[in-house]
């Protein structure tokens, strides 16, 4: 499947479009050089957010934008969600400091995951302001995104040195990003990321009897562990569309089957897990953004992530075999039990 733009990208795009006048889905197709498909699935989201508005002429649907209405995408930001001149600086001091220590305390590079991770355990610990973060898809990161390489021109916050080594000096001893995670998410007790981390790993390997069993369960225990509310009962949708085709398809293919399309289930895993990440994102984000600024960002991101689903999901579910239903010998005498019963 080909390799699609950033969600962020595409508003973007279509927002610029759009400031210029009304088009219909065709034209904005051609000018932004999106697909037509996913122009549509878009432009669906931000009319139900009300950002866009439609006319008819001559038989075709045009869209426009009220201005007004317009939400800025950062593109350096979780959702594209805005992000304060003072949040993005003490965000980037905090984790040029980290980068520095680290490199003078250890000869490894520093893995991105890494340097969030020790980041947001710096913020939760000496409960510093100004540092938007929440649950992604691999567990608590910074709202701004950044790679240590990206931080050279920024100035470092010396303030937390001791606190920094200290942190720098647990992490070092992690000898994977596997690790890591698993740590991360046992410390926060947080079973749905684990199980998360579980199952994915499962998918990475060859599969054979026990990694099936273990895939199952971990699959039923991924069920519970995401908890059912008013905003993500749509969610549950996918989650168990997901399960059902999985469950379906291990009782209906072998192993050797199975194993060739290992490949196409962990596709499609990870973008369920992406809805998930994207609604716990959602969910943790809540003490640092405005309440219907960050439900308009995650709609957006959400409603396009169940289009994104729904193709790979209808992919995978392609691979159960479809049995030729055999005649029952006795049918046609069924018409002549029941005319004559009449």
């Amino acid at each position: 499947m080909k390799k699609r733009s950033k969600l962020v990208d595409i508003y973007i795009d279509i927002v610029k479009v759009l400031k210029t006048g009304s088009y219909n889905i065709l034209q904005i197709s051609e000018k932004t050089g999106i697909n037509w498909e996913t122009v549509k699935n878009a432009l669906i989201t931000l009319e139900s957010l009300k950002l866009v508005s439609k006319e008819t002429r001559n038989n075709r649907t045009y869209y426009f934008m009220d201005e007004s209405k317009l939400i800025e995408f950062n593109k350096s930001t979780l959702l594209g969600l805005p992000i304060s001149k003072k949040q993005k600086e003490t965000t980037l001091s905090l984790a040029k400091r980290i980068a520095e220590i680290w490199n003078k305390k250890t000869s490894k590079p520093l893995r991105k995951t890494f340097l969030h991770k020790m980041l947001i355990k710096l913020v939760k610990k000496e409960q510093i302001k100004n540092v938007p973060y929440g649950w992604y898809l691999f567990g608590q990161c910074a709202v701004l995104q950044f790679e240590a390489q990206e931080l050279t021109e920024i100035q470092s916050v010396k303030k937390y040195d001791k606190q920094i080594s200290e942190i720098v000096k647990e992490y070092s001893d992690i000898l994977t990003t596997n690790e890591l995670l698993e740590r991360h998410y046992i410390e926060e007790g947080n079973d749905l990321y684990l199980t998360r981390l579980k199952i994915s790993n499962i998918l990475m390997n060859t599969l054979d009897e026990d990694a099936l069993k273990s895939l199952k369960a971990n699959l039923k225990n991924f069920l519970l562990s995401f908890r059912k509310t008013e905003d993500n009962a749509d969610l549950l949708v996918y989650i168990n569309g997901f399960y059902s085709i999985v469950i379906r398809l291990t009782k209906e293919l072998s192993i050797e089957e199975l194993e060739g399309i290992r490949p196409q289930i962990n596709d499609s895993f990870r973008h369920i897990w992406e809805i998930i990440g994207t609604y716990e994102l959602y969910k943790s984000l809540d003490d640092f953004y405005d309440k219907q600024i960050l439900k308009k960002h995650y709609t957006i991101w959400i409603e396009n992530l169940k289009h994104i689903s729904e193709t790979y999901l209808s992919e995978l579910k392609d691979n159960i075999p479809i049995k030729e239903i055999k005649k029952d010998p006795l049918s046609k005498f069924k018409g002549i039990q029941v005319s004559q019963s009449l």
